[in-house]
């Protein structure tokens, strides 16, 4: 049963982002998420630890804990507009912010949200401090082994960005100094379609902050940007120095992340995202985001959540 009380539904945000810096960096001597979203040498003592109350361990699952204490800990970047940034009111919003508390809510669980990024939002998994993350994660096969992932949630495509009138197509990027996020999906899917394309190995400069990237675009150090369609459209929005190159290297269909080896929890949270697709809070929220009056940018739905009967 994914509810804990479903007369009892309330949350509450809790924007802790001075006491996750100091849990992240205190389990800091531990793994860290790589360009492709995996671990270093030292994954197999973090998987280990990741998960102690996984059911694969012979022990009680997440939902346990969760339960017992009543309140669900959910990683969500504050980094990934219009996916989840801080406005200029300094509110924390965006859809995986309101995915986050409508999740909680359907649970019937208090609602903590706590800040993650490219590089924390799986080794805050592994190392216990989040119970999931809803952070824009593509869902990827080296992904898949360090964490599992929920069904997908979301779905867009990755391009890139480029100075207006410099490209018009991706391919033209191949030989070219391109710009990523560090621990992106990106790095790994370019350099699988250079080399389809027989081109030379890319020269990629990572960045962990995106509005960095943005300038080196515009000062020309780069040639491209490649992230999410949907982040480069609102970085983007109303520069008309900017273009979107049209298609993209890499589909993206966005999962949230849970701890590896703990069905349970998994599937409560399955069927958490399920109720909210029956029900019509998920049409509502990409609306708001999307589609309505009120959007940054326009995205049509591009998927269909899967329901289990």
């Amino acid at each position: 049963m994914f509810q804990r009380d479903p007369k009892k539904k309330r949350y509450r945000l809790a924007a802790i982002l001075a006491t996750c810096a100091l849990a992240v960096a205190a389990c800091g001597g531990g793994s860290s998420e790589t360009d492709n979203g995996s671990v270093d040498a030292d994954s197999g003592e973090a998987n280990e630890a990741a998960s102690p109350d996984a059911d694969a361990d012979g022990q009680g699952s997440v939902l346990d804990s969760v339960t017992e204490s009543g309140t669900v800990r959910i990683g969500v970047r504050n980094d990934n507009p219009p996916m989840s940034f801080t406005d200029e009111a300094g509110d924390w919003v965006g859809f995986d912010v309101d995915l986050a508390n409508a999740i909680a809510d359907e649970m019937g669980y208090e609602l903590e949200l706590v800040p993650v990024d490219s590089t924390t939002r799986i080794t805050s998994l592994q190392e216990g401090l989040v119970d999931m993350s809803i952070a824009s994660m593509n869902h990827t096969r080296s992904r898949e082994e360090t964490i599992d992932f929920s069904i997908t949630y979301f779905w867009d495509n990755q391009s890139f960005l480029v100075r207006t009138g410099s490209y018009e197509s991706i391919d033209e990027l191949i030989g070219q100094t391109v710009a990523a996020n560090a621990g992106s999906s990106v790095i790994d899917s370019w350099n699988a379609y250079v080399a389809d394309q027989g081109g030379p190995t890319p020269e990629i400069v990572e960045f962990d902050d995106k509005l960095a990237a943005m300038q080196a675009l515009r000062d020309g150090a780069v040639e491209g940007y490649s992230e999410d369609n949907i982040t480069l459209l609102s970085l983007a929005a109303g520069d008309s120095e900017l273009t979107l190159l049209p298609g993209g290297h890499n589909p993206v269909q966005f999962g949230i992340g849970v701890p590896e080896n703990d069905s349970e929890w998994r599937d409560s949270v399955n069927l958490a995202l399920q109720e909210l697709w029956k029900d019509g809070q998920y049409a509502e929220l990409y609306e708001r985001w999307f589609e309505g009056p009120d959007r940054i940018i326009d995205l049509p739905l591009g998927g269909s959540m899967e329901i289990w009967p």
